[in-house]
């Protein structure tokens, strides 16, 4: 019976040596193998950019315009300028021409740069505060639409247009990508939304001038300097491709089809701690000359925030988004100092 037990005691730590031995295997194996995935760069990683960020961030909405690449490739060295001169990290937010109207709605930005129009409509509806005007180089601080057709097409004036395919950013709240012209033709006895024989929406403006370029449509609405940029990139072969329609007799560098508007401004929104406010603008409009940051953003200067009336006189022309909002830019002044609702 010892003999049976001995022999039983035996075959236990026979099988718990044998289990043991399985089990530190396992956990090699596993081990290993987590660190070949971990070098693996064909494994997605886990996105963190909608986790919470410090309260200490600062978080900048910029509006994206051809990708989140891009836009983290151009503004990304200012937000770490900064960073580096007010002492606080920066948090650069891309936000689309719909999320942008949320992104301030919910208090989730202390500062915002868009294009003029949407940042008008915001400032109408949320009372956010213009602070700086991008001054870029050659043009200053103003922009302008195009009306562009291909140059062999048959479409040479205004009226031509008549019963065309054409295409824009986006009805309500693009500037040079759409709602520029639709004035403009507005203000020649053309509408778009009546005229064309189909007007749709297409967010990229390389693919505006690509769809021109390949016939896919008629007609397409860009900003001043976008041909210029794609020419440079390698996406289009050459301008004499595109003609533009009704160009402006001036003295503006790039040829245009509507009126000149001022540029982009950098807005700080309602409730953002006023000494943040100041240091931000302070550090922006002493930012040295040919800055890399700035050479990446493609600005030349920050400038003191220019008049915006005449975008407040296209939204209610048009009663585009806001347009029943009170236009006053001044019924904001002073809401820094209401304390209730600051963010830091």
């Amino acid at each position: 019976m010892v003999k049976n037990l001995v022999n039983s005691i035996s075959y236990q730590q026979t099988i718990i040596h044998l289990l043991t031995g399985v089990s530190i295997a396992l956990i090699l194996g596993l081990t290993a193998c987590e660190k070949k995935q971990s070098a693996n760069p064909s494994v997605i990683p886990v996105d963190t950019s909608h986790q919470q960020v410090s309260d200490n961030t600062v978080r900048v909405g910029v509006l994206i315009i051809d990708s989140v690449d891009s836009v983290k490739q151009r503004y990304q060295p200012l937000l770490n300028y900064l960073s580096g001169v007010i002492n606080r990290p920066f948090s650069l937010v891309p936000v689309t021409q719909e999320s942008q109207f949320i992104e301030v709605a919910q208090g989730n930005l202390h500062f915002t740069t868009n294009n003029p129009l949407a940042a008008v409509q915001i400032r109408r509806l949320y009372d956010t505060e213009f602070l700086l005007t991008h001054s870029r180089p050659q043009v200053g601080t103003k922009f302008g639409g195009l009306i562009i057709v291909r140059s062999d097409s048959n479409i040479y004036k205004l009226k031509d247009l008549q019963g065309k395919k054409a295409a824009c950013v986006a009805f309500q709240t693009a500037a040079a990508g759409c709602t520029f012209q639709i004035y403009h033709l507005l203000q020649h006895g053309i509408d778009p939304f009546l005229d064309f024989s189909s007007f749709v929406e297409n967010k990229s403006q390389d693919k505006i001038v690509l769809d021109v370029v390949n016939g896919k449509i008629d007609v397409g609405f860009i900003r001043t300097g976008q041909l210029e940029k794609m020419l440079n990139q390698g996406l289009l072969e050459n301008l004499e491709q595109l003609r533009i329609l009704d160009s402006a007799k001036d003295e503006f560098f790039y040829t245009h089809t509507t009126q000149l508007y001022p540029e982009w401004p950098i807005a700080a929104v309602k409730g953002t701690d006023p000494q943040l406010v100041a240091a931000v603008t302070e550090a922006l409009l002493n930012i040295p000359a040919n800055h890399p940051a700035l050479v990446a953003a493609k600005i030349e200067k920050f400038l003191p925030a220019e008049d915006y009336g005449s975008l407040d006189k296209l939204i209610e022309t048009l009663t585009l988004k806001s347009w029943h909002a009170n236009r006053d830019p001044f019924r904001n002044s002073g809401n820094r100092q209401q304390g209730v609702g600051s963010r830091e």
